[in-house]
């Protein structure tokens, strides 16, 4: 028989008391769900909603305040409750999927509400019951103790046996358990302790007549997150209640209806109290003058709207999946749980309850933990795991997952139905997520100073890595990481010679793909699917090469298999290079072909960091070729370097300046102008001081390269003759001529252009950008290994 809605999931409108005051009923938190985290405005919010129900009650008896829905399971067989005294826990257990917080905070408004009342209800009547001929107050004194009573079994259960009868109705996971002994019951997440306490409290002082004693709940220390934000909420909430209980006008809240609405409106009454009150005490409540009785009435009034007139819709769900299901579908208020979130009690049942606190698991999944919990909840929260899972699903199985937050979680949860019957299998997935997570967190995502290859020593961080990673992160390259972490989380795990070998394949790696992506993006306009290059490098899909899958276990099928070979950067350079020449793919088969390929490109405009490498690529260990001015050639080792991390970050002399100007002003070669990218292709391109931009800004070829020469000049003697020089001549600069000298450092692309005296024009252009790019190729190629079948052999110096 096919199976009906109805068996997959119920959904009921309870008010406060009805869901809460259930007899054998406990809400379980699944160790996913977040700590308490509600700002004070949601808590003004939530009390600002129960005034305003409670002022439109006065106005319509069938006004309620609805708060959403709570997505539930009923956990029949108690199979989410952990740990668990297993014959005395509640009969009936909702595991809260979705609406915690707002339950959290329900019962910390039914518990401040409860305390408040006491002492309120303690200073009308000091302890003793109203004399019997005064009807009013007697009956204020009965509608109280009834309220009280409600107020109370909403928020804890007293069992007839044992030595510890009170359960709190919310618990969590791990930090808490049910129990009726005092020897099992453990109350030590931050909303159960403080249920547990002041049900304690509050129980233990029925019937005596002493002031009761004030609930004012502190953080704990030493506890887990949640305990600070939940106390504090809770002072806030009575500080709120106080005010309402005197009348305070308050700007951001709706004031309560007057005390003459619940004498007179008999409708009102039953909506709040199930009954209509008494006459002789409704005309008391038109006596009444500010002071305690007045206050008590407004908390009695406040408490009985929130337990009778607070609706929430409780959804129950058949299990987790269909609990999940319902949960995306519906529009709630709350803020979704993430995938990494809903795979964590995955983790802990795999390794079984008891172990899981000592096992390598919670290591790997506390450091993806850390890296998440610098994230607010939210938009920001949800981007980052999606952002990680994203990744680590394609270094670890090669697959492309989408952004759906269902489809992440079928992800996890199917990966690691495949790994978890075998515990090495299972602890390599965790592991491998854990690395994904490091990664991310200590070498993608912080500036350079304080990136690191975390667990690979600081001699792992070389110049070339420092300079490819800050490159690639610029240039947003986030589809270079899954590839990255593989060869990353192989060098982590090798030992001794293994592992610094493995650490120097991560670095060649690194610049094989640092390499291929200037290649592959510098000889084309957009960038053209370079994405899916990579995502068929790691699934082992159209393999140029023949590479296998670079995936760390792509055959999500096999129960056995826990890895690929160990990632060999042979393979890789080979596949990358194979991609980049082959018609299937990056369809450059020559140098001669990448050359006129990146030398229409306008390089500028496609991509400004792309080109701050290029430039410093082929500026690199160069010199004045002085068989053609301006342009340059490789020189010695040392003799300009620049294609360093120092390179990299001087933007003050180091900035992109166009040569011949955006807009032709004053008298350039017209056929720079006749296509409109021209002057934005490499070879009009120029790295210079980003102060001497203005000096340089629109003025003719004949003052600028006089200022070029003066800026990459071999000292500053020389540029304060050339500037001089060029004064006495009329040609005058922006910025004083100190200031220029100032900014002078010996660079030989600077100078090479100061010594070109002939016009500036296409075609000289077109020969800068061969020449630019003829470097390039010689400092990159052996980065990627490639071999170009027209390439010149590449110089013995000048190169590394």
């Amino acid at each position: 028989m096919p199976t009906e809605a109805k068996d997959i999931f119920e959904a009921h409108s309870r008010s406060l008391r009805e869901l809460l005051s259930e007899n054998g009923l406990g809400f379980y938190l699944p160790p996913y769900q977040r700590p308490y985290g509600w700002s004070k405005d949601k808590v003004e919010k939530l009390i600002d909603d129960t005034l305003h129900g409670l002022a439109n009650l006065g106005k319509t008896s069938d006004s309620f305040t609805f708060l959403g829905t709570v997505i539930t399971i009923h956990d029949v067989n108690h199979t989410t409750v952990q740990p668990v005294v297993k014959t005395e826990v509640p009969a009936k257990v909702l595991t809260v999927i979705d609406g915690q917080q707002r339950i959290s905070s329900l019962l910390m408004l039914i518990v401040c509400l409860h305390n408040m009342i006491r002492q309120s209800h303690w200073m009308v009547f000091k302890g003793s019951d109203p004399a019997a001929d005064n009807e009013a107050l007697t009956n204020l004194h009965e509608e109280t103790i009834v309220l009280l009573k409600s107020l109370g079994s909403a928020f804890y259960e007293k069992h007839q046996i044992g030595d510890s009868p009170l359960y709190p109705r919310l618990i969590r996971a791990f930090d808490d358990q049910w129990a009726k002994k005092v020897s099992k019951r453990e109350y030590n997440s931050p909303i159960a302790h403080l249920l547990f306490s002041y049900s304690v409290l509050a129980d233990g002082e029925i019937g005596s007549s002493a002031q009761p004693t004030d609930f004012r709940p502190k953080a704990r220390t030493g506890v887990g997150e949640g305990e600070a934000d939940l106390t504090r909420r809770f002072s806030e909430m009575r500080s709120i209640l106080s005010d309402l209980a005197k009348n305070k006008e308050m700007d951001d809240f709706e004031a309560l209806p007057p005390m003459k609405v619940l004498a007179d409106n008999t409708e009102f009454q039953k909506a709040l109290f199930s009954h209509e009150l008494e006459d002789n005490f409704c005309r008391y409540l038109k006596t009444l003058d500010e002071g305690p009785e007045i206050e008590l009435v407004r908390l009695v009034t406040i408490g009985s709207y929130v337990l009778n007139r607070i609706a929430i819709t409780v959804v129950k769900g058949k299990d987790e999946d269909y609990a999940f299901t319902i949960f995306e579908s519906l529009n709630t208020t709350g803020e979704p749980l993430t995938a990494f979130e809903t795979f964590l009690p995955r983790v802990v049942m795999a390794e079984g309850l008891g172990e899981y606190q000592n096992s390598a698991a919670h290591l790997h999944i506390s450091a993806v933990q850390t890296y998440l919990s610098q994230f607010a909840v939210g938009d920001r929260l949800q981007t980052a795991t999606r952002d990680l899972l994203v990744t680590f699903a394609l270094a670890e199985s090669g697959a492309k997952l989408s952004k759906r937050l269902a489809d992440q979680r079928g992800y996890m949860k199917d990966s690691f139905e495949h790994t978890k019957g075998v515990a090495e299998n299972r602890r390599a997935f965790l592991r491998h997520l854990r690395d994904t997570s490091v990664f991310m967190q200590k070498t993608w995502s912080p500036d350079d100073a304080d990136r690191e290859l975390a667990e690979l020593g600081t001699a792992a961080m070389t110049n070339d890595v420092r300079l490819c990673l800050s490159f690639l992160k610029a240039l947003n390259h986030t589809i270079a990481i899954a590839p990255l972490v593989r060869f990353y989380s192989t060098a982590i795990q090798a030992q001794g010679a293994e592992g610094v070998a493995m650490t120097k394949e991560f670095e060649n790696a690194l610049k094989a793909i640092t390499a291929f992506t200037v290649y592959w993006r510098s000889s084309r306009r957009g960038t053209a699917n370079i994405d899916r290059e990579y995502r068929e490098i790691m699934a082992g899909v159209n393999a140029a090469s023949g590479m296998p899958p670079l995936a760390r276990c792509p055959d999500q099928t096999s129960t056995t298999s826990t890895s690929t070979t160990t990632p060999s950067v042979k393979l890789l350079k080979s596949e990358l290079a194979a991609r980049l020449m082959s018609s299937d793919h990056g369809d450059i088969p020559s140098l001669d072909a990448w050359i006129t390929a990146s030398s229409s490109v306008p390089i500028y405009k496609v991509n400004k960091d792309l080109t701050r490498f290029l430039l410093l690529a082929a500026y690199h260990d160069t010199v004045v070729d002085k068989d053609s001015p301006g342009l340059i050639r490789a020189g010695r080792d040392g003799a300009s370097p620049c294609l360093n991390i120092d390179g990299w970050n001087d933007t003050v002399h180091m900035t992109i300046e166009h040569i011949a100007p955006q807009a032709n002003q004053h008298g350039w070669s017209v056929d720079l102008y006749t296509e409109k990218d021209t002057i934005h292709q490499i070879g009009n391109l120029v790295l210079s001081p980003g102060g001497a931009n203005s000096s340089l800004s629109s003025r003719p070829w004949s003052e600028k390269r006089v200022l070029y020469a003066a800026l990459g000049a071999p000292s500053q003697a020389d540029a304060t003759k050339l500037l001089d020089s060029a004064s006495q001549e009329g040609v005058t600069f922006g910025v004083t001529t100190n200031t220029l000298v100032n900014m002078s450092r010996h660079t030989p692309h600077l100078s090479s252009l100061g010594m070109r005296t002939t016009e500036w024009d296409s075609d000289f252009l077109a020969d800068r950008s061969r020449c630019l790019l003829e470097l390039v190729n010689a400092r990159l190629v052996g980065w990627l290994g490639l071999d170009w079948p027209d390439a010149a052999p590449t110089p013995t110096s000048g190169t590394n």
